[in-house]
């Protein structure tokens, strides 16, 4: 079958690009070779190539052929923890792409946090953010349905989602508490991120509170650690 034949020829591509047997900027070889190598007809290796394209692996260059796309060098800052504002500085083009938006039993440690009962369900929102094709980071929201009722399709894929749902809602922010911790990517990170499974990636929990210290939403966010740092400024007052 012509689906099993293009993944299969994905899939070996996509990996010798994610462990580096194929370097950035090494030209893909040409489609008839690709034909031969693998053993199928060029419109497998055309859908595969596309696939590659798609998820930002690699570049077709009109009249040269296609390459492993170049990892960015500079990494993007996250300064003071604000993702919002950082990106809205660094990458105004971003895309926000809403992969999950349903009501769902939430995991244990997170039910605990939102004070729910155990047999009370919550929103959970994933969304990832790209970047001229390719995945940043992606987040897990988990929001309680009695202030979740105002979340729509205009508001859930942008950057400024939380600011927006906190006015739709009439709710009172106060403050957001955030771990970041370093962590291998696992096979969902790898799928969504473009990452190989076992890389380093920046993992985020922020938890959002009212002025009397309720949890409000959690949200779990996932950074690719290439292209990510962690920026915080510190304020000296002298007396």
């Amino acid at each position: 079958m012509i689906e099993v034949a293009y993944h299969r020829v994905y899939n070996i591509l996509r990996e010798r690009i994610l462990d580096h047997s194929m370097s950035a900027g090494e030209k893909i070889p040409p489609e008839r070779e690709l034909c031969d190598t693998f053993g199928v007809s060029r419109i497998t290796v055309r859908h595969s190539l596309q696939m590659l394209q798609d998820q930002g692996l690699v570049e077709r260059r009109p009249g040269k052929g296609t390459f492993v796309r170049k990892a960015w060098q500079k990494k993007m800052p996250i300064l003071d923890m604000d993702y919002e504002k950082s990106l809205k500085k660094e990458a105004p083009n971003i895309v926000r792409q809403l992969l999950t938006w349903e009501q769902v039993l939430p995991p244990p440690e997170i039910m605990e946090e939102l004070g729910l009962l155990k047999s009370e369900k919550c929103v959970l929102i994933e969304r990832l953010d790209i970047l001229d094709g390719e995945p940043l980071s992606y987040d897990k929201g988990y929001i309680p349905l009695n202030i979740s009722t105002s979340i729509d399709d205009e508001i859930v894929r942008k950057v400024e989602f939380l600011h927006l749902w906190e006015q739709r809602e009439g709710l009172a922010i106060s403050y957001i508490q955030s771990s970041t911790e370093a962590v291998k990517a696992d096979d969902t990170d790898s799928e969504r991120l473009y990452v190989e499974e076992g890389s380093p990636i920046l993992l985020t929990t922020d938890t959002v509170y009212s002025a009397a210290g309720k949890a409000l939403a959690v949200f779990i966010t996932g950074y690719r650690g290439d292209r990510f740092k962690l920026v915080s400024t510190t304020h000296f007052h002298k007396e």
